[in-house]
Order: C-alpha cells, then sequence, then structure tokens
C-alpha cells in the first residue's frame, strides 16, 4: 500500500538535524496525527463519556515541550469531509465492547480494560472543539481548514504568503500537496528531529512533482486503490521507486495505467475513474486563501483545464455545480481519448462529486475560525445524514432517533434557508442501520412558522439589554451570562422594531440564539396534537432554576421525558447481553440515571472507579441528544451569522460559539457514585475510597439533591398539567423521591 511503499522509501531519505534548528520556528502541524499520537490511555472513558480526565495535562505537557525548544506551532485541523461512496455499516465497535462487559462481569479486570482501550482508537476527535478552544486560551495559534489540512498547510508554506510558516510537521501524505519541508518525527529526548526535502527527492527520483503524485495513487491513496499490477506475482516486490520510474517511462498516471491495465479489463473503467477522482482531489482542493474566498491549490491547473472544457464544449455552470458530459455523443471513444491526452483531470464534474455544492465563503470562514462543527454541513453537502451504530443499541436509543427527526430537519433548514434557491431545495436524507428504507428530511418547510425570527424581526429591549450586561460583569470568568433560564424570564419582552440594525453585542447575539431555538423546540407555545395531553410551558422549569449548572441537565431531563427514552426499569439492548449487571430496583435506575446528567467535580488521573453496563447505555441516549442539541443551536447562531443580523469582530465569534449551550458534555461519573451509594448505603469515607477521581463528594452530592429536587418537581408537573409520562413513571419517581431522601439523611 501507499504508506508502506512511501514510508520505505522515505526512510532511506530523511534526514536528521538538531532541535535548536528550529528555534525560533513557526511550524504548521497537522492536528489530527499530533492528535492521535498523545499519551492518552483512558480505557474507561468511553463506558462513562465526558472530557478524558488526562487530556489538559497531556496537551500541557506537549504544548511545553515545544516551548522549551523554542518552536511557535500552528495547527491546521481538517474541516468538511469530501463525499465518499457509501458503504455498509458495521457495528463491530460495539461487539469489542460487548467482548469487554463480559469479561468485566467476570470480574476479568484486565482482560476487559485490553478490550475497551481497543474499541475506541480515535478518542481524541471527538473533542476538537474544546483541543481548539484550549489553545484559544493558551494563545496557541490554530486554523481549521475547508477540508483537507494537508492542502492548507501546503498554502501557508510558500515563502510567498505572508507570516509563513518555516516548516510543516505532519504525515507522509502531505507531500502530495507540494509541502516541501516536511517534518516528519521530532525526538525532544534526544535533541533531533527527522525531516524530508521533497525538492532533493525529486531531483533524485528524476520526476516532476506531478508525476511523484501519480506514481503515490498508483501506489495506493485513501481514495484511491493501488493499482492492480502491483497486487500481481509480477508487481508485489515493486518499490516506491520503481513505480516511480513507471511513471517516468510513461510520462504519467493514466499512460502508465493503460500500459499495465489493458483497457479491455474490467477493472479498467473504474479503477481510471478513481485514479482521476483523486488526482482531481489533490490538485484542486479547496482551500481559504487571506482574501477570505475558498478556491482550489492549484489555480492555474484548474483555471486552464476550465478554459480547455470550454473549448471542448463541455457544459459549464458557476462553481463547478451541476456539470454535465454530452452521454449521447457517437464519438465516445474519441472524446475518451481527447479527455485523457489533454490531462482534462479536473473537471468540475468530479469536484461537485468530491467537494459537494460550493457554498458560500462565509460558511468556510466560520469553520475555519472553529465556530460551527462541521457535522450538519456535512450531511447538507452529501445528502445524507447516515445514523452511525451506536456504541450500545437499545429500543430506548431508537425511539431517541424518532423523537430527534424534527429537531435535526429544522437544523438542516437554518443552514439551508441562507443559501442560494438550487440549495434551499437540495434534498436530504436519513440513513438509519434499523430501517430498510430510507427517509426524506423536509428542512425546506421546516421553519416557515417561525418568519419572526429567520427574518430577523425580533429584537431585545434596551433595558433587558443592560441587565444581561451587568450580569456578564459580575459572571467574568464562569461562561455566558445569558441561559435558558434568562431567556424564559424575558422572552415576552421581546419585539418587532420599527428599523432593523445587526446585532453588535455577543450577549445580545446569545439571547436571541437561545430564544430562536427553545422557542422551535416548543417551549413557550407548546401545544400537542394529542387532544388527550394539555399545552404545556417548558420554559417555566428552566426560569426557576437559579443555579446555572442545572440549566442544561434541566432541559436534557425534560427532552428525555417528552421524547418517551427515559425509564425507570433496565434498558431494552439490542442484542440482549450474554452478562446481568448489578441488580437494580425502579427507583436506583431512575435516581442514577438523572443525576448522570450533572457534572462532578473529578482530578485529572484515569478513571479509577466502577462503571455500569445501563448506565453507560443512557449516557448513549443523551450523547446523541446533547450533540443534537448543540447542532441545532450552532445553526441557528450560524443562520444569522450569514444573513448578518449578528455581526461581530472576527475574534468574538469563536468566542460567541463557546458560550452557547452544550459545549461539552459531562461524564456520567455522578451516576455511578450515586448508584454505588444506592446500592451498597455507602458512607462518605466508603465512597472517597471506591470513587477515587472525585475531589469532593460531600459538594457534589449537595448539587445532586439540589438537581433531583427541580427533577422531581417537573415530574410532578408535567404529570399533572401535561400529562406527557405514564401514571407507572411518575410513581415511581415518587418511590424514588422517598428513598433519595432518605438515603441523604446520612449526609446532611
Amino acid at each position: 500500500m501507499f504508506k508502506t511503499k512511501l514510508y520505505e522509501f522515505l526512510e532511506k531519505n530523511t534526514k536528521t538535524s538538531n532541535i535548536d534548528v528550529l528555534s525560533d520556528y513557526r511550524i504548521g502541524i497537522e492536528a489530527k496525527p499530533w492528535l492521535l499520537k498523545l499519551p492518552v490511555q483512558e480505557p474507561f472513558q468511553i463506558t462513562m463519556g465526558g472530557l478524558p480526565l488526562t487530556l489538559v495535562d497531556t496537551l500541557e505537557k506537549e504544548l511545553n515541550k515545544f516551548k522549551k525548544a523554542n518552536i511557535k506551532p500552528f495547527f491546521l485541523f481538517n474541516g468538511l469531509s469530501v463525499l465518499k461512496e457509501r458503504f455498509a455499516q458495521t457495528n463491530q465497535r460495539s461487539q469489542k465492547l460487548s467482548t469487554a462487559w463480559d469479561a468485566y462481569y467476570r470480574a476479568q479486570y484486565s482482560s476487559a480494560e485490553k478490550c475497551f482501550q481497543d474499541s475506541e482508537k480515535n478518542l481524541l476527535l471527538s473533542f476538537i472543539h474544546f483541543i481548539i478552544q484550549y489553545f484559544k486560551q493558551k494563545g496557541i495559534e490554530f486554523f481549521e481548514a475547508p477540508y483537507f489540512a494537508g492542502p492548507q498547510l501546503a498554502l501557508f508554506s510558500e515563502p510567498s504568503q505572508k507570516n509563513y510558516l518555516n516548516a510543516v510537521y505532519g504525515s507522509q501524505e502531505l507531500l502530495l500537496y507540494g509541502v516541501y519541508r516536511l517534518i516528519t518525527d521530532i525526538d525532544y529526548e534526544k535533541g533531533s528531529y527527522t525531516w524530508v526535502d521533497l525538492k532533493s527527492i525529486l531531483y533524485d527520483l528524476g520526476i516532476t512533482h506531478d508525476q511523484f503524485i501519480d506514481a503515490c495513487l498508483l501506489c495506493g491513496f485513501e481514495y484511491c486503490q493501488q493499482l492492480p499490477f502491483l497486487n500481481s506475482p509480477q508487481g508485489r516486490d515493486c518499490t516506491f521507486k520503481t513505480v516511480c520510474d513507471m511513471v517516468k517511462a510513461y510520462h504519467n498516471g493514466i499512460e502508465t495505467i493503460r500500459a499495465y491495465l489493458p483497457p479491455m479489463s474490467p477493472q479498467y473503467e473504474n479503477y481510471m475513474e478513481q485514479f482521476i477522482k483523486t488526482k482531481c482531489l489533490v490538485h484542486n482542493h479547496l482551500l481559504f486563501y487571506s482574501s477570505n474566498v475558498c478556491e482550489p491549490l492549484f489555480k492555474d491547473i484548474y483555471y486552464r483545464n476550465e478554459k480547455i472544457m470550454k473549448n471542448t464544449n463541455i457544459n459549464n455552470t458557476n462553481n463547478y455545480e451541476n456539470y454535465n458530459d454530452d452521454d449521447d455523443d457517437d464519438d465516445d471513444d474519441d472524446d475518451d481519448d481527447y479527455y485523457y491526452d489533454n490531462y482534462i483531470l479536473y473537471r468540475p464534474y468530479f469536484l461537485n462529486q468530491i467537494f459537494g455544492p460550493r457554498l458560500p465563503n462565509d460558511v468556510y470562514f466560520y469553520i475555519s475560525q472553529g465556530v460551527v462543527s462541521p457535522q450538519v454541513i456535512n450531511n447538507f453537502i452529501s445528502g445524507v445524514l447516515a445514523e452511525p451504530f451506536p456504541t450500545i443499541e437499545s429500543e430506548e436509543y431508537c425511539k431517541m432517533l424518532d423523537y430527534l427527526k424534527n429537531v435535526r430537519t429544522k437544523t438542516l433548514g437554518l443552514l439551508s434557508i441562507c443559501l442560494n434557491d438550487d440549495l434551499k431545495h437540495k434534498p436530504v436524507k436519513t440513513v438509519r442501520w434499523f430501517e430498510p428504507k430510507e427517509f426524506d428530511m423536509p428542512h425546506t418547510t421546516s421553519l416557515h412558522e417561525y418568519q419572526e425570527f429567520t427574518n430577523g424581526y425580533i429584537k431585545v429591549p434596551s433595558d433587558i439589554i443592560t441587565t444581561i450586561q451587568n450580569l456578564a460583569k459580575e459572571n467574568t470568568g464562569t461562561g455566558s451570562a445569558v441561559s435558558f433560564g434568562l431567556v424564559s424570564k424575558y422572552f415576552d419582552t421581546l419585539y418587532t422594531p420599527e428599523q432593523l440594525s445587526p446585532i453588535r453585542d455577543i450577549n445580545e447575539g446569545i439571547f436571541i440564539t437561545l430564544a430562536q431555538t427553545m422557542s422551535m423546540m416548543g417551549y413557550f407555545n407548546n401545544v400537542s396534537n394529542d387532544p388527550s395531553k394539555k399545552t404545556l410551558k417548558y420554559s417555566q422549569f428552566l426560569e426557576n432554576v437559579s443555579n446555572t449548572k442545572l440549566q442544561e441537565p434541566t432541559l436534557l431531563l425534560i427532552e428525555l421525558l417528552r421524547s418517551g427514552s427515559f425509564t425507570f426499569e433496565r434498558l431494552n439492548f439490542i442484542p440482549k447481553p450474554t452478562f446481568d449487571g448489578p441488580p437494580s430496583k425502579p427507583s436506583v435506575f431512575i435516581i442514577s440515571r438523572v443525576l448522570s446528567l450533572i457534572p462532578s467535580q473529578l482530578d485529572n488521573t484515569p478513571w479509577g472507579g466502577p462503571i455500569d453496563h445501563d448506565l453507560m447505555g443512557f449516557h448513549e441516549i443523551t450523547r446523541t441528544l446533547y450533540k443534537s442539541l448543540r447542532n441545532f443551536i450552532e445553526m441557528t447562531a450560524l443562520s444569522h451569522f450569514l444573513t448578518h443580523r449578528i455581526v461581530l469582530p472576527p475574534p468574538e465569534y469563536f468566542t460567541f460559539s463557546t458560550r452557547l449551550p452544550f459545549f461539552l458534555q459531562p461524564s456520567s461519573s455522578m451516576g455511578l457514585l450515586v448508584k454505588g451509594l444506592l446500592l451498597e448505603n455507602l458512607s462518605l469515607e466508603q465512597l472517597e475510597e471506591i470513587f477515587p477521581n472525585f475531589t469532593n463528594i460531600k459538594e457534589d452530592l449537595a448539587l445532586a439533591s439540589q438537581f433531583w429536587d427541580t427533577a422531581f418537581k417537573i415530574v410532578t408537573t408535567i404529570h399533572n398539567e401535561g400529562n406527557i409520562i405514564s401514571k407507572t413513571i411518575y410513581e415511581a419517581f415518587v418511590e424514588a423521591d422517598k428513598e433519595w431522601r432518605e438515603i441523604m439523611k446520612n449526609f446532611n
């Protein structure tokens, strides 16, 4: 494969220098491989969720290495995904987790730990937003590319760029994009680093950079399989240099394919198209330039071939969209020869297949600053929301996905409403592993009843803005002054101004964003289609929560109850586990699940307490809810940014994003502690011994009691006024309330 052949070649052509050479260098770092190398070993994190407990310390230690070497790091993160063929999903991870749990409940802890560790190889990639925030706080430079980090690094490393990078540190694939000074490894202990000089390699091989790209693709790349000849007995022993010689002999990759893969071969057509698409991906990768526009990496090649396409009557439209060839032409063979012989490898038709539709430059800007997560935009441009397998599947999880259909459709609508007429009506489907058919997401019509917000006709009164600003001064360093509760309290004061003007204050912008989100979720005027269910104003519950730490957990609990995903019994796992967890009664399930929603105070060492299969399954339900709500709020904010209803200085957009709710979900650690307390009737001293990661159990239990009171009031009100939950669930909550109050007498 590509990595093996090129790696073996580079091993013999790398240079080693003293790390002092890099002193005062500004080095671009490909973030993904750097993060995957970090020594974060937390096998049980996947069972509890939340931020890895050792992550902050690990980041600090690694950044200190740069500081000690006087290196100025500049991290480049991947942005949007390129479009791939849809493959059948597998549930290998959930199968590995099932094996791990089986070992855990058999008390085979070493085996369980290894299985848990093996089930999650890309742990830190789920926390990119937090890592970017951490870099921002530490004054570390970062950038999120429109698509791949590699091409953006190649651009930033060009000497012609203002404040260009002195070198780039990353994976060998970066050589394809024209990174000429590539650091492959830094050994801080030895005080040395290894690096590759691409110009020297090209000179020694006697090939051009374009031929080098062809050779790499023929050896196998992430989006292009290895040339079939190299898998045959005759080609199996070919080295990377041998492949380069093949390309040099035939001048380019296309002629090499023709020579070693006859056109009559059944693999020829598919492989040739795959090669061309991948070459298009490399040569026309979209980058964000300092002029705030997104354009291809090798613009001269792109525009040259665009001109050739016009001369050959290939149908063109703006922004590389909807390019079509005349497939009914009788001279197909001649056209193909002309196409290949003139190197028209960069057809906008392929660009559309690779990158999806062209988006406004502003979207790429907000991605570059880490303001929005790429997930929703990826779903939109691909036209598919493919639901991944959960870590633990249950009937309750599937019920939550059904409930989230409406929220996710509106989330897409918030994006599409800001785009041109063609994109507004772009079809998007949802694909789920447990359903045989896809279903449409009617995002175009999902926002019609919220035009007072989407058209920008809402304003916050000046006296309320003053109140918010005063609260912001009091809450310096503790997050946003605007909460769901504050919005609930002042929502009725919103008005339609005579003259519209952009919002330029962060706190006012957050207020409008949350007000719109809550309104679209039915928190102010919830009217059920079921005549047996009464109208219920959910915002009242949030208005009565004074502790800002409990705002997010309160909204999560409300949504869990509304969705019908909250039960008082063991979850209905699919398939049924081969093991049994600890015996529990309804009150234990209820209390541990409710209190698993709140944060706790933990140290920075790997988790050393017990874990629980049922709580992991419940956390998986809350995780998908949490992420969906975050996406909903982000897209609400993005819609205001794109339509310039909220206009901020560029550095403040990231600050705005980090102050929005549901930024970082806590772990289920509080649920685990409470479950241990209820099952074993443990004392404070015993809890501290069994759960060593907690730094202030007494304070955490006080917060838990406060949230339990809030939760029980909500359940009682919903049962009495809204008929949302069944009588049996309410009665189970009543029994749980009695048990909780009884056991907490020991801690008062």
